[in-house]
């Protein structure tokens, strides 16, 4: 169950990656993290994002916020505050890890992007599972630059999903989609 929360946190790192579609339709039945949901554009069905690509391109180093696990249970199963915990160091450490070459910092400053994610959502739908996560970016002004409301369809549900081979690699997509979308500024 942790490692499907994490795996919802990288979408959010992926929004970043993504170019933002012209359509307007409101977000609405949405748990509140982000800073804002002003920008963000709808993708389909399971992705909504936004990207300023300049003022992200100003983030020279970046700060990953601790990921907060914002769900009590999956599919009626209560999740543990260990659950939770293991599933939010799994995805911040993976995402850290999609950064690397990028200077990593602990405190906001001049030039520093910082990362937040939240898994806002988990549910069971036909034995897999469904996570939701919501990631943005912010320039030290507290200015969004980038962000992502994504639902995912895991593969098979099991409590221990983050263990599991398929899931670290469904997070360490979401990190590679993360880190291409600040490459791309850089160019």
């Amino acid at each position: 169950m942790n490692i499907k929360s994490y795996l919802c946190l990288l979408p959010a790192a992926g929004l970043v990656a993504f170019t933002a579609c012209k359509t307007t339709p409101s977000m609405t039945n949405r748990p509140d993290f982000l800073s804002t949901y002003t920008y963000l554009q709808k993708v389909d069905d399971t992705t909504w994002r936004y990207l300023n690509p300049v003022l992200l391109g100003e983030c020279k180093k970046f700060m990953v916020s601790p990921v907060k696990v914002m769900i009590n249970n999956i599919g009626g199963e209560p999740t543990t505050p260990e659950q939770r915990e293991r599933a939010a160091t799994f995805v911040r450490s993976t995402i850290i890890s999609s950064l690397s070459g990028y200077p990593i910092v602990n405190e906001p400053g001049p030039d520093v992007g910082e990362i937040r994610i939240a898994i806002t959502g988990a549910y069971r739908t036909g034995g897999k599972l469904g996570l939701c996560v919501q990631g943005e970016i912010l320039d030290n002004s507290n200015t969004q630059v980038a962000a992502v409301v994504r639902t995912e369809l895991y593969q098979q549900y099991s409590a221990d999903w983050q263990d599991k081979p398929s899931a670290r690699e469904m997070v360490q997509e979401w990190g590679k989609r993360l880190r291409k979308a600040i490459d791309d500024t850089r160019r």
